[in-house]
């Protein structure tokens, strides 16, 4: 029996597609929050700029927990009334996956183990509709104990420790995924550790800090 070079292809194809099943659906990785502009305490409301006066950005910082993104915007949300919005992380997963790079931490003293180990942070901004600069300092915050949290990917089960004078890091994946990331007090002073998803998630603006 012999086959034509067209029907090789086809079989091929058809071959690799069923060697690479699209991923399921994770729930959890679709997020539904809503934008606030808060004084810097985090406590108290302040005037809203009108939705058409800016727009959401949400790009990554990959090999890195703090310092300026790296990627472009994955999600590209719009706002809807009272200023509520939702992303799905399950979009465009492979552009984050192809974007990771190595993980090379500004902060000193924070570790990651493997070494191999890719971590990224969600780092969410809000600048102006029609050009480039922020219009404040942007963070996720608990809407319920009003503390700042942050969102980091890991690409495999990873710990990312460390401890400088003022605050320890123990931050576990169990798995690849997002784990979401909070400041807590304790015995042992306070330390940056997964938490629960918050229940009530603003994304909080608050006034730019001034430059030194």
């Amino acid at each position: 029996m012999s086959f034509r070079p067209g029907a090789l292809l086809v079989l091929g194809l058809l071959w690799l597609s069923g060697c690479h099943k699209p991923q399921p659906v994770r729930a959890d990785w679709i997020i539904h929050s809503q934008l606030v502009f808060l004084s810097a305490d985090l406590a108290t409301a302040r005037p809203a700029l009108a939705p058409a006066q800016i727009r959401l950005f949400f790009p990554y910082i990959a090999g890195d927990i703090y310092g300026p993104p790296t990627t472009g915007d994955f999600l590209n949300p719009a706002l809807g009334p009272d200023n509520r919005f939702e992303i799905d992380l399950n979009r465009n997963h492979q552009g984050l996956l192809a974007s990771l790079e190595p993980t090379a931490f500004s902060v000193p003293h924070l570790h990651i183990e493997p070494a191999a180990a890719r971590v990224a942070r969600l780092a969410p901004m809000v600048l102006q509709a029609d050009g480039i600069e922020p219009v404040g300092r942007t963070q996720w915050v608990d809407g319920d104990s009003r503390r700042p949290v942050m969102l980091l990917y890991l690409d495999r089960p990873a710990t990312i420790s460390g401890a400088s004078a003022a605050v320890r890091y123990s931050i576990q994946a169990a798995a690849a995924g997002y784990v979401w990331v909070g400041l807590q007090s304790g015995q042992q002073g306070d330390v940056y550790t997964v938490i629960p998803t918050p229940a009530h998630l603003l994304l909080a603006v608050t006034p730019s800090v001034p430059a030194p």
